[in-house]
């Protein structure tokens, strides 16, 4: 049986975080488009405005995730690092 690789744990959780802040920017995503009556950022012909949009709305999404984390809400690994 062979042991599993050492950067299994830091795979696994570059996975984990990487489905928090995806999952978040497509919920605010949605409010954006929903609520505010925004209209999605065009990734065909990416401007200033389409820029800002996904720059907001990744930033809101790592500063919800940290606020989650720091309250204990969500851990902040799924697989604790030595």
């Amino acid at each position: 049986m062979t042991s599993p690789s050492p950067y299994a744990k830091d795979i696994d959780n570059l996975l984990y975080h990487s489905a928090i802040v995806g999952g978040l920017s497509v919920g605010y995503s949605v409010i954006g488009k929903r609520v505010l009556k925004m209209k999605p950022a065009d990734l065909g012909r990416l401007d200033v405005k389409d820029s800002a949009k996904i720059v907001g709305t990744v930033t809101l999404a790592l500063w919800t995730q940290d606020v989650l984390i720091r309250q204990g809400i969500i851990p902040a690994n799924i697989i604790k690092t030595t």
